[in-house]
């Protein structure tokens, strides 16, 4: 639940949405006050986010490294943790343009770490091998 901000006659209630967003240049209303705007509007959810090394890892950012990247049909992220240490490791399934043989697994390898400064194995796995969903993919698994 949240509440207006400007509104007087209701106490002030704030929760965590869990909602990661980022905020627009400081705007001024013809009133005095500032707006708060949200530029972008809703970039992603800290409830998937996922602490590896100190480093925070969103699902959204894997998602466009490797779309962007080319050559995945399906990917399965798996999260291991163990004693307090978090891991990923990354199946991918190369979709039917791409060759078989090539190096896909070292491109996808290299972009990861140079967007998060962390090693996170990629293994190619045979088509057809990971779930295809027809809602929300549940592409990645704790372990």
């Amino acid at each position: 639940m949240l509440t207006n901000l400007g509104r007087v006659g209701s106490p002030l209630l704030r929760y965590r949405t869990g909602d990661v967003v980022e905020r627009a240049a400081a705007a001024r209303c013809e009133c005095g006050s500032y707006d708060l705007a949200l530029a972008g509007g809703i970039r992603g959810r800290t409830d998937d986010m996922v602490v590896v090394r100190g480093v925070n890892v969103y699902p959204s950012a894997v998602e466009d490294i490797l779309r962007a990247a080319g050559g995945v049909a399906e990917y399965r992220v798996e999260v291991r943790t163990n004693h307090a240490l978090t891991e990923l490791s990354l199946q991918v399934e190369p979709s039917f343009d791409h060759e078989e043989g090539s190096d896909l697994a070292h491109r996808l390898e290299a972009a990861l770490n140079q967007a998060f400064a962390l090693r996170i194995p990629v293994t190619i796995v045979e088509r057809g091998h990971l779930p295809r969903f027809e809602m929300k993919a549940q592409r990645w698994v704790r372990l």
